[in-house]
């Protein structure tokens, strides 16, 4: 059976586009950070806690009502580096509540995409395992702030994981990380004192270097890795250098030890693993190292020279080298040896470390801290968890030849010797490392329909 008709139909064209930054959530992100940082500089700090998470609720929950999950997860990532360093003046729970808005809009929208990322057995061990840390913590110490960042560690890392379906806001979440980090740099640097990063305003500390080295470490590893691709910037090298350049300036100024390390380890990985990343970086490194001899002849440039010596020198002890770290680090065996198992409870790191070093501090390193608290019940899930997540970056660079997951893997695991790395910025680190399990176009696939015009058109039924 046929039948003629001279008459045009529609039929189906492909086409495809490049993703792109998405600019009106990088503006949002700005207006967000820029203001806050501006009080910060003008020796306002309160006020900027105030502002900064005042002005990201309200985009957020336009966001909300407008059902955009994937921007209202991008603006809340990007605004990270400034709002985790002004949580402590007035909001502090800030991360927590905004990045568990975002899973109940994402649980509202689109279970299915939650349902993709809980077959992930890794994550749910992940995951699983931070909740009932910080829960166990709680009911140990009747503190609910205690060791409460893992589970913004844990938020972290899921909002990584859901926004890797679109490269394009994956990209935008880590430019804004670099927007913001170059506010937060740029606020402190009337209010620092040696290393940026840590605020001296009127008698008060505020902040840490180590907010400021990781966020600009992560972006000088992502300029390069993959080409720039991260950051959706392989076709714009000048750009590369641009940012790369700044960050890496931010980076120096922070005199963050373990920032500079993760940041020359990854280095060192992109030129063993990506022959087609090795031109760009030692481009780079040439206008880094031209920028830093002029930045060295500042005032600003001292605080770097005295942590470099304070590194180098032999004639210190190693406890004044590594700021006390080292000292931990030789009580460790006892600590274990007193609760190998079950270790010494979760939360409990300031009176054990009274008890075998006569100070009342926090654990410095992620290492210590789970066997210290936990014992080898929570120290043998979590080398398990990060060898998962290991073999995963591995065969991801194998299959697809990229090499950020890789990175980023590494660059949390040389982390946890330093610092517990457990917070958003480490969640945004390790959740790159959740990409392996996610197919990311680098170009969206649209149908069209197209109207074709046919005197003579036959059908066969």
């Amino acid at each position: 059976m046929s039948a003629m008709a001279s008459a045009g139909f529609a039929a189906p064209v492909m086409r495809s586009r490049p993703v792109r930054l998405h600019w009106q959530t990088l503006v949002e992100v700005a207006v967000c950070v820029v203001p806050g940082m501006a009080l910060v500089a003008l020796h306002r700090p309160q006020l900027a806690a105030r502002s900064v998470p005042a002005t990201l609720f309200c985009f957020l929950v336009f966001h909300a009502v407008q059902q955009d999950r994937y921007r209202f997860f991008s603006v809340a990532l990007g605004a990270m580096p400034v709002l985790g360093f002004l949580r402590g003046l007035f909001f502090y729970h800030s991360v927590t509540v905004f990045l568990t808005m975002g899973i109940g809009l994402w649980a509202g929208l689109c279970l299915k995409e939650l349902a993709f990322v809980w077959k992930d057995l890794a994550w749910r061990w992940l995951v699983g395992l931070c909740i009932v840390f910080w829960w166990a913590s709680v009911l140990y110490t009747g503190d609910y702030f205690s060791n409460s960042r893992y589970l913004d560690f844990a938020l972290a890392i899921t909002a990584m994981y859901l926004l890797a379906k679109q490269r394009g806001y994956l990209a935008t979440a880590l430019a804004g990380v670099a927007l913001s980090a170059t506010a937060l740099a740029m606020g402190l640097l009337p209010v620092a004192g040696d290393r940026l990063g840590l605020a001296q305003i009127d008698g008060m500390e505020i902040g840490n270097p180590i907010q400021m080295g990781v966020p600009t470490a992560l972006i000088v590893l992502m300029c390069f890795a993959d080409n720039g691709r991260w950051l959706l910037l392989e076709d714009k090298p000048w750009w590369r250098v641009v940012v790369c350049s700044i960050s890496g300036m931010w980076l120096l100024l922070s005199g963050s030890r373990g920032s500079w390390i993760v940041t020359i380890l990854g280095f060192l990985l992109i030129m063993i693993f990506s022959k087609q990343d090795r031109k760009p970086i030692f481009a780079a490194l040439g206008v880094m190292c031209l920028a830093a001899i002029l930045l060295l002849a500042t005032d600003k440039g001292s605080g770097v020279i005295n942590q470099y010596d304070r590194s180098v020198d032999s004639d210190r002890s190693l406890k004044s080298r590594t700021s006390g770290r080292s000292v931990q680090w030789e009580v460790l065996p006892s600590i274990f040896a007193e609760s190998p198992v079950w270790g010494w409870g979760p939360g409990s790191g300031r009176d054990v470390d009274w008890i075998f070093t006569q100070r009342h501090l926090e654990w410095h390193a992620l290492y210590i801290q789970i066997i210290a608290e936990t014992g080898l019940l929570g120290f043998l899930p979590l080398m398990t968890l990060l060898g998962v997540f290991l073999v995963r970056s591995i065969s991801h660079l194998r299959r697809y030849g990229e090499i950020a997951p890789l990175i980023c893997v590494v660059t949390f695991m040389v982390l946890g010797l330093s610092v517990t790395a457990v917070d958003a910025l480490g969640g945004i680190i390790l959740g790159i490392g959740f990409v392996t399990m996610r197919n990311t176009p680098r170009y969206v696939i649209r149908q069209h329909f197209a109207t074709v015009e046919s005197d003579e058109m036959v059908i066969q039924l």
